[in-house]
């Protein structure tokens, strides 16, 4: 018991050092992926709906036949 309050405080340092909120990691626009890009991806993966990357299909038709 003695050494508890040490212990707890070391843990909780650990837990919060380098952390990202997901707010911080969203507003990066410097991280955008391009429409030909994304199309490419999206095409490659058989038009997965996971690939669209925030695009519509018509966009990524567009940007792909281009």
């Amino acid at each position: 018991m003695f050494g508890r309050k040490k212990k707890d405080k070391k843990v909780s340092e650990r837990e919060d050092y380098g952390l990202i909120s997901d707010e911080e990691f969203e507003d990066d626009e410097d991280e955008s992926l391009s429409v030909y890009d994304a199309a490419d991806i999206y095409f490659s993966n058989g038009q997965d709906e996971d690939y669209m990357f925030g695009y519509t299909h018509e966009e990524l038709v567009r940007a792909h036949k281009n």
